[in-house]
């Protein structure tokens, strides 16, 4: 399980261990991820692992590698742990691969058994539904049907009566069919509502036996942290008042920090990768680094990594620290050049007695947060001593043009304007390089000049907060039009944006998704813009996405602005 690097790494050590949710994959991590993916590139295509595993692989599955060494045992150098996300081929179990901190696919025991109990309820429930309330429910339909012709051929016949008699004898013969029809379905619906009660039953003890056999799972997954202490994940969600959602305990970082724990190795940075296929939903592209899911590891990496040095916010900066110090990186630490340039502090640029304009550095918040960390408008209410309203936002990480109110009707008049779209932004980007295996996937090519538009609806992913995934059934409509500045010697291209909707993380789900431009924003840390396994460098110290212009109405005198920057 623990595998040396095939050459000599000559890669600074890392002081810090990753922040699994905010970070730049190290250089160690990504020469550890190649080689996974290269020795996994010849397990499938020389047959060494079954079809069934070589397909759930070549699908998409989400790969994680942990760097890591060993102050106590002289066998174990600098190495790496690799692993996978839940099971692959109806199996947790791949050579070269740590095992899971609970195998649930071995034969027989408790899991086995009770995972068949419930099969059974399902498949009873299935039966009940297509073998007997499914006829009933369409002897019924004949029933109503048939009560509906006669009662219509009656009443024809009252309206033909010619007499007062026949008449009362038609409305006799009327009362008599609605009766014996009323006992017909009656009893019809009698039936339909025991098998439907059988059924609601089933259902009830189906989410009984699961809830059981979830938590019974829970309480079997015992994981470690580099403190020396262990709790199940029961245990651990219950601290904050929540039940585990379905799955956890199963993606690759918590296997391979429990690996690592179990095994005496000291853990040195982590990443997770996607291999194979893309989903026709969330972004993920062969070979790009993500953050952890929030739902299923963000309690549960918290614990397990207690007692070791994770930053709190990542600091791209201490990532071109060792890229310099290993002659990758640039010539000068900090900011990089971007193809704009961009304020370091915040700014304001314009204020009269209803707005303000202000101009927000990458990194910092538009409006308080949960985190402490001071947001733009925050600042703005102390250099203006004055109240300031946030009338749109900006992500943390984009730069940029931003508009805040100053009174209540100068609010309501700009998010009116923003809702009918009369706002007109742009925005400058700088694209990752195309990866070397992206002819695969038919990705448009961007030349200098080119212009087209992306239209894809988005939803919020509520496993994976705060990315947003394609979403074609309930997803909102997004609209972005792009303009092609340049293409650079290293592969990255400068677009320019213009926005016709205002969807959350629109311009970095337009960018990264393979049914948009396929090509990440440059240091786009949730959507696969900091790097791939073939990137050699990473000194992408902030996402390169900028709002350099908007053109608005003012509030009060509805004359025409326009902001540059």
């Amino acid at each position: 399980m623990i595998h040396p690097f095939s050459s000599n790494p000559g890669v600074i050590i890392p002081e810090e261990f990753t922040n699994p949710f905010r970070y730049c994959p190290h250089p160690l991590v990504r020469k550890a991820a190649r080689e996974v993916m290269e020795r996994l590139d010849k397990l499938i295509s020389s047959g060494q692992i079954s079809a069934e595993v070589a397909n759930d692989f070549t699908e998409g599955k989400m790969l994680g590698v942990l760097v890591c060494h060993s102050e106590e045992r002289s066998d174990v150098g600098i190495s790496y742990l690799a692993a996978f996300s839940g099971s692959v081929g109806g199996t947790s179990i791949v050579e070269g691969f740590v095992p899971p901190i609970f195998d649930l696919t071995q034969d027989g025991g408790y899991y086995r058994t009770h995972e068949a109990e419930i099969t059974a309820v399902n498949k009873e429930i299935e039966r009940l539904g297509s073998v007997e309330l499914e006829p009933l429910t369409d002897s019924l339909r004949e029933v109503l049907e048939a009560r509906d012709r006669e009662l219509a051929e009656l009443r024809e016949m009252k309206k033909g009566a010619s007499s007062i008699a026949e008449s009362q004898f038609a409305n006799g013969q009327i009362k008599r069919a609605k009766d014996r029809w009323k006992a017909v379905i009656s009893e019809a619906e009698a039936k339909i509502t025991k098998v439907r009660d059988l059924i609601d039953g089933l259902k009830k003890q189906r989410a009984a036996m699961s809830d059981e056999l979830q938590r019974w799972i829970f309480k079997q997954y015992i994981v470690h942290n580099a403190s020396g202490e262990k709790a199940s994940i029961l245990d651990i969600f219950n601290c904050q008042g929540i039940m585990p959602p379905g799955g956890t305990g199963d993606c690759a970082a918590p296997k391979l920090l429990n690996y690592a724990y179990a095994n005496g190795l000291k853990p040195l940075a982590m990443g997770e990768f996607w291999y194979g296929a893309s989903p026709a939903t969330a972004v993920r592209t062969h070979g790009h680094f993500y953050p952890s899911c929030t739902s299923k590891c963000g309690p549960l990496l918290s614990y397990m990594m207690q007692g070791l040095e994770v930053p709190e916010v990542w600091d791209g900066k201490t990532m071109a620290a060792h890229e310099l110090m290993n002659g990758r990186g640039s010539t000068e630490l900090g900011e990089i050049q971007f193809f704009h340039p961009t304020p370091s502090e915040p700014c304001h640029i314009y204020e009269d007695e209803d707005i303000v304009v202000a101009c927000k550095p990458s990194g910092m918040p538009s409006v308080p947060g949960l985190d402490g960390r001071e947001s733009l408008q925050e600042w703005l209410q102390k250099e203006l001593k004055c109240e300031i309203i946030p009338v749109h936002r900006l992500d943390m990480d984009t730069s940029g043009i931003i508009i805040y109110a100053k009174t209540a009707d100068a609010e309501a008049i700009l998010k009116k304007q923003l809702e009918e779209h009369t706002v007109k932004k742009t925005y400058m980007a700088r694209l990752s390089p195309a990866d070397p295996c992206s002819q695969e996937f038919n990705l448009p090519e961007l030349k200098p000049g080119d212009k087209g538009s992306i239209e894809l609806p988005l939803s919020a992913d509520y496993d994976e907060r705060p990315r947003q995934k394609v979403d074609k059934v309930q997803g909102k409509s997004s609209l972005t039009a792009y303009e092609v500045l340049s293409v650079n010697e290293d592969g990255t291209t400068d677009v320019l944006f213009h926005p016709h909707t205002g969807r959350t993380h629109q311009l970095r789900v337009h960018s990264a998704h393979l049914s948009g431009l396929g090509r990440p924003i440059l240091g786009d840390l949730l959507y696969g813009g900091c790097g791939s396994v073939w990137t050699e460098t990473g000194t992408w110290t902030r996402l390169h996405l900028h709002a350099c212009s908007i053109t608005f109405l003012h509030p009060a005198t509805s004359n025409p602005l326009t902001f540059q920057l």
